[in-house]
């Protein structure tokens, strides 16, 4: 009998119908008997970007969404008008230009482009404004209510009509690329208008982002407002509160925002959602607490008998005693139980007896629980003992998961009555609510399927698998946090609390981010030691930052947020200030300004009802998706270094965050690296590495280019695995493992040299070669890297994994 070890390459990927280097995440279900290399890797030619801003549109939002509509060019051009670097990727001086071609390396007068220039791209919005959740702080009707549709707005309410019908732009100009129709349908396709120059681009999405307003609702949905928009499988139409008191998403499905999701995602784009916000993450799950997670979105608590000072209603129950040093112990509950708690249980005597629970029936004193302050990380569960509001792993798994839960499957629900529970209904009786976390996600997500449903009648959770995959989905949270966290000094040294933002230079960012100052050593487990004070969500002044004054215009000596103020408990201290450019005089009742007179935060100047500066409170919740999505989730400032001077300066408004944002979605524009060298065969030189093409046409065959199948061992067990993968294909799915699987073959090259020229179909494993100074892996000691004939298999999904595979052949005679 006869071994060999042999390398087996397998990933998940799309051609781009160019020179590309895969980054799929890698299957594990491939015949071999150990594992002993794996890595994601994805296509370095991404042809396609799927933009969704998420904007805040709550109150004191309008100058940040002024300060992003400056920056938008900058992000347009970095997307656009990639740097032109040499063949060690160091940067020529140029810019390339979206219309060129390659044979005039884009418009490039020395070197190449960065990245190929985007010429496909769909860039859209969504508010934070998801109504009432079954509550009455905010109303679901006008901008309160946006329904997690895209918006279309100019200022002033009317609509853009280069966003119609859909309500996003499209970026499609005549070029080589949007040539090929199948690989690139014309917005036209679904009754869209193709942008064709950059100029109107940039303007039309200014216009976008300044019509977002300031109208919206003040309890926002930053998280998931989003996630109804990309991933719900079935996004409510309205929550109501039934007869029992609890929660209900009805049966209805928003069929218009389907529409919009399916002609604004494809699936096969690189997808970036930018959040852009000044406060914690305030969204609720309404069915949390046993369906009762909705009263915290109202202003009178059902059943409390506290009263509320300032804003009305009544206050909400307090947590058990052990809560405000321990939030995570079995014994931090809510007062609010106790009333109907088991007497005969001890756990009730002892929540009965708890001093929290006993003064004010257990409820908050009228000044303790204002609305405006009653959302942040660090003060919900150790104030009220529940935490309302959806898990974040649930917005982590949305971006990463391919499958995730449909409404009736984010809880376990049963029935009081004894029936059976149909799609988390029980026809009027009241239902006992598990908490968040289903058992099951059977739905496909929609971030990563191959179509998507339009209208009634359409699946909306067994779909088939697209070929996206979740190194291609990225987050940026542009929120409250110093920018002394995230940047060094001009001399390269280390910033802290008390470091000028004029001393910051913001293209020194920090890397890796050191997120301890920011979020604490541990915040899942509301551990915060470590944590930078500015971060600290807080009512009361914080210790080492100086405290309130009385004196207006008196904004202090810190040089992140000046000094603390006195909030009367109905607002939180802030994470940093920034000047604005111009001070604006305060209306009388105008909610979007701090400055009225009655209070005196570090924002005012010495003339009454004249505010000079912004802020933005720590976004702790934000900030927490975006650290657990690594290389993925990419953090910036509200809080500008100046708005003085040139405008395309890079410390100038948000163009810090643009850069970081750039910066990181270049990575998978560009040739990704592999983690180490690939061990090459003796005598061959090549490297043992198999690399399948899945035709997206069920027709098309292998011999029409030149391609043969694998192996049949290993077509077996690629087809059982993409079986697993294909949905719910009795309801129209596709069956991914009836697709045509073809071998590409690979062409060996030296040391320095590619094939990316090459116009036959073949990939190479290339490496750069410091003696001779040739390049090819770019930034990458070494890179997988496709053909520019590949591009004839346009629409096909790539696999690719190394694995160290024994293979045991026949004996011979």
């Amino acid at each position: 009998m006869k071994s060999a070890s042999q390398w087996l390459v397998i990933l998940a990927a799309v051609t781009t119908g160019a020179v590309s280097c895969l980054t799929r995440p890698v299957g594990t279900e491939l015949p071999t008997t150990k594992e002993s290399f794996t890595t994601s890797l994805s296509q370095a030619q991404v042809d396609k970007v799927d933009l969704l801003f998420m904007i805040d549109n709550s109150a004191s939002m309008g100058d940040k969404q002024a300060v992003l509509a400056d920056a938008v060019p900058q992000l347009i051009q970095g997307l656009l008008k990639p740097k032109c670097v040499d063949a060690n990727g160091v940067p020529t001086g140029g810019v390339a230009e979206p219309l060129g071609t390659k044979d005039n390396h884009y418009g490039c007068a020395s070197g190449d482009p960065e990245f190929k220039p985007l010429t496909d791209m769909h860039l859209a919005i969504v508010s934070s404004s998801l109504g009432s959740y079954g509550g009455d702080v905010c109303t679901d009707t006008g901008r309160s209510n946006d329904r997690g549709h895209l918006l279309d707005l100019v200022k002033g309410g009317s609509e853009l009509q280069e966003a119609k019908p859909s309500n996003f732009l499209s970026w499609f100009p005549s070029s080589e690329d949007n040539a090929d129709a199948k690989r690139h349908p014309a917005p036209t396709s679904f009754g869209g208008t193709a942008i064709t120059d950059v100029d109107a681009l940039n303007k039309d999405f200014q216009t976008l982002v300044v019509g977002v307003d300031q109208t919206g609702c003040g309890f926002e949905s930053q998280l998931e407002s989003w996630y109804h928009f990309l991933v719900a499988p079935d996004p409510w139409v309205k929550i109501t509160v039934d007869g029992n008191g609890q929660a209900d998403y009805g049966t209805d499905v928003d069929v218009d925002l389907l529409r919009q999701r399916a002609d604004f995602l494809r699936p096969d784009s690189l997808v970036a959602i930018i959040s852009l916000s000044d406060e914690d993450d305030s969204g609720t799950d309404p069915l949390s607490v046993g369906g009762q997670g909705w009263a915290f979105h109202a202003s009178k608590f059902p059943g409390s008998p506290a009263a509320r000072a300032n804003n009305g209603g009544s206050t909400a129950p307090r947590g058990t005693s052990i809560c405000q040093t321990n939030p995570l112990s079995p014994d931090c509950t809510s007062c609010g139980f106790a009333a109907s708690c088991n007497a005969s249980d001890p756990s009730c005597q002892k929540m009965k007896n708890d001093p929290n629970c006993q003064a004010n029936g257990g409820y908050f004193g009228s000044d303790q629980d204002q609305l405006n302050s009653r959302w942040s990380w660090q003060l919900v569960r150790p104030s009220y003992g529940v935490d309302p509001q959806y898990p974040l792993k649930r917005y982590v798994d949305g971006l990463t998961k391919q499958t995730v839960p449909s409404r009736a499957q984010e809880h376990a629900t049963t029935c009081a009555d004894g029936s059976a529970a149909k799609n988390g209904s029980c026809g009027g009786a009241r239902r006992i609510i598990s908490g968040y976390g289903p058992a099951a996600s059977s739905c496909t997500n929609p971030l990563f399927a191959r179509n998507l449903p339009r209208g009634p009648g359409d699946d909306f959770c067994g779909l088939a698998t697209g070929s996206r995959s979740p190194d291609l989905v990225f987050f940026a949270h542009i929120g409250g946090v110093p920018n002394q966290l995230l940047y060094k000094k001009k001399d390269g040294s280390l910033a802290d609390g008390s470091t000028a933002a004029s001393e910051l230079d913001p293209q020194q960012r920090i890397s890796p981010i050191n997120w301890t100052p920011i979020l604490g050593a541990d915040p899942f487990n509301y551990d915060f030691s470590g944590i930078d004070i500015h971060m600290v969500e807080s009512k009361t002044p914080r210790q080492g930052i100086p405290g309130p004054s009385t004196t207006h215009g008196d904004n202090g000596t810190d040089p992140v947020v000046g000094r603390d103020w006195d909030t009367k408990l109905d607002d939180l201290q802030f994470a940093c200030t920034f000047d604005l450019p111009q001070p604006k005089t305060c209306a009388n009742g105008d909610p979007s300004c701090q400055c009225d007179g009655t209070l005196n935060p570090p924002l005012c100047g010495t003339t009454a009802n004249t505010q000079v500066k912004a802020k933005a409170y720590p976004t702790i919740r934000e900030f927490m998706v975006v650290k657990a999505l690594g290389e993925n989730g990419i953090i910036a400032s509200l809080c500008p270094l100046t708005l003085q001077g040139d405008k395309n300066a890079p410390a100038y408004g948000y163009n810090p965050a643009v850069a970081a944002i750039v910066d990181r979605l270049k990575n998978a524009l560009t040739t990704q690296c592999l983690p180490h060298p690939l061990t090459r065969e003796p005598g061959s030189n090549d490297v043992s590495c198999l690399v399948l093409a899945q035709l997206a046409d069920a027709g098309d065959k292998c011999a029409n280019y030149q391609l043969q199948e694998p192996a049949p061992e290993v077509l077996a067990k690629f087809r059982e695995q993409q079986k697993k993968a294909s949905g719910n294909v009795g309801d129209g799915g596709i069956d991914l493992s009836a697709l045509p699987v073809c071998e590409v073959p690979q062409k060996v090259v030296a040391t320095g040299d590619t094939c990316k020229d090459d116009t036959a179909i073949d990939w190479c494993y290339v490496e750069n070669d410091p003696a001779t100074g040739k390049g090819p892996a770019g930034r990458c000691p070494q890179a997988l890297l496709f053909s520019t004939g590949s591009g004839q298999l346009g629409g096909a999904r790539f696999s690719l994994q190394c694995i160290q595979q024994q293979v045991f052949g026949r004996d011979g005679g």
